[in-house]
């Protein structure tokens, strides 16, 4: 190690996928080496960077956990003298004894799978030129000239010894609030602290989940002094004794249309699609379309219409494919009436939107929003039909300002956006499923709460009788605030 005090510090954020060992590790050290190049006296990478983000049980088969251990060891072989801080996922026994993946030679009848009382955990390690040290998270270590505190999260914390770094490798997921409550909470630490805090962070999208990036660094003056970009991998390496400016945070809209292109792209990348089909007949068609544009290139991009509305297609420079429904409309109404042969239709449609889709290696995006999902505003594997839901996580007024924002690429494309008028619905949706607010206190007279009996016990019974519909469907990009009270059922009685 080196003796003295660390002033430059490397910061990497990878894009791991789990399991993909080869790529993850390419990844590190590339970062590594660039840092390297800048005069990085340590350079800290994002936790779970080398075994990928929501591993899963994955993690907890024996050739995972064997996998890992190797690739420690050879990351330890590709570093020079630099230490490289990372962490890993280990395996655990009564929550007290580490398991790091490796097995006794000859051993045959080690189970594979955890039992009931085991569980896997990121464990911190140092690694440096062909030597692996496993770290105790939540305790200060001394790198060089410098005392770091490592924690694997990213809840407030305040050290109960003096320490030169804090350094947060949390592995939760980004939400369209997370940049600025993270920084507002990031500067506070710091100052409370005296430290240099550290939040390196990963990118990339898993089982809906959106991993944004933007790792920082704040000095203990309130001040930024490294953010790197939000949704892309990169590295940079800090001065702290000449830190140059950085840039204020985008908006939230900004990085909220980013986090849809990201997860999008992902999705269709991690699961080998070639690009990806939109039904060009909903009415969020046009701002699904400029955001699946935007994150693959138009080229990618395949629109199907049953209306003869090709129009929107050509705006976008997609590829449109024109089915008629006439027929199929009168078939349907002929075999079960008026009524039930439209939604009949609508899921024949569907089914050949998914038919035409994976005909060609397309995923197929569902066009809905948060409040046709809640209100159970669709057809059963009609208008939900799909492998994936980009828009599913967002109410209408989120849905105006993200198109106000794409607008300006696309002229023409949204027509005359107005705000959405009928926003009310959306904040009871929100408070009764969301926040799991009882309908009987919002419509307390004593409360600050402003609705009518009448929306209110409408939205419930629309909640409780489609509850059964949401759980049909397809994979939904997580990009709202996390609400803890999910576990609950939507059909709960209590305190109504």
């Amino acid at each position: 190690m080196m003796s003295e005090q660390i002033t430059k510090i490397g910061i990497i954020q990878t894009a791991p996928l789990p399991g993909d060992f080869p790529n993850n590790l390419r990844a590190i050290v590339n970062a590594y080496r660039e840092c390297l190049e800048h005069g990085a006296q340590v350079v800290i990478a994002p936790a779970a960077s080398i075994c990928g983000l929501e591993p899963g049980h994955l993690a907890m088969r024996r050739s995972f956990l064997k996998q890992t251990q190797d690739c420690l060891h050879t990351l330890s072989q590709e570093l020079g003298a630099v230490p490289l801080l990372v962490a890993a996922y280990a395996r655990t026994f009564n929550d007290d004894e580490l398991y790091a993946g490796i097995v006794a030679e000859g051993e045959t009848d080690f189970e594979p799978w955890l039992e009931k009382d085991t569980r896997v955990l990121l464990t911190p390690y140092l690694l440096e030129n062909d030597c692996v040290t496993e770290l105790a998270a939540n305790e200060n270590i001394c790198i060089g000239g410098s005392t770091f505190y490592i924690d694997l999260s990213d809840v407030e914390l305040l050290p109960d010894e003096y320490c030169d770094f804090i350094v947060h490798m949390p592995t939760t997921p980004w939400h369209a609030t997370a940049a600025r409550d993270d920084a507002e909470l990031r500067v506070w630490e710091s100052e409370m602290s005296g430290a240099t805090l550290i939040c390196c962070r990963p990118v990339g999208t898993a089982d809906g989940n959106i991993y944004g990036g933007g790792s920082c660094v704040y000095a203990a003056e309130k001040k930024t002094i490294l953010r790197l970009p939000f949704f892309e991998p990169g590295a940079a390496v800090v001065n702290l004794e000449n830190p140059k400016p950085v840039l204020a945070l985008p908006e939230t809209d900004e990085l909220l249309c980013s986090a849809l292109e990201r997860g999008i792209r992902d999705t269709v990348r991690n699961n080998c699609f070639s690009g990806v089909c939109i039904p060009l007949d909903h009415a969020n068609s046009e701002l699904l379309g400029a955001l699946c544009v935007e994150a693959l290139g138009a080229g990618k991009v395949s629109g199907i219409t049953f209306d003869d509305n090709d129009a929107l297609a050509k705006r976008l420079g997609i590829t449109c494919f024109k089915a008629g429904s006439g027929k199929l409309q009168a078939a349907a109404n002929e075999l079960l009436g008026d009524d039930a042969g439209a939604d009949l239709t609508t899921r024949v449609k569907t089914a050949i939107c998914m038919s035409y889709a994976e005909s060609r290696g397309l995923l197929l995006c569902s066009p809905l929003s948060r409040r046709d999902i809640m209100l159970g505003h669709f057809i059963t594997y009609g208008q939900s039909g799909g492998h994936l839901m980009p828009l599913g996580n967002l109410y209408h007024v989120d849905l105006f300002l993200i198109s106000e924002r794409l607008k300006e690429q696309y002229p023409g494309l949204f027509g005359a956006l107005s705000a959405p008028t009928d926003g009310m619905t959306d904040r009871i949706i929100h408070e009764l499923y969301d926040c799991n607010t009882a309908a009987g206190e919002l419509l307390n007279q004593d409360t600050n709460y402003l609705f009518k009996e009448n929306d209110v016990r409408q939205a419930q019974r629309r909640i409780v009788s489609s509850a059964m519909k949401r759980m049909q469907l397809p994979t939904i990009l997580q990009v709202a605030p996390p609400q803890h009270q999910h576990h609950f059922p939507s059909s709960h009685r209590l305190n109504d």
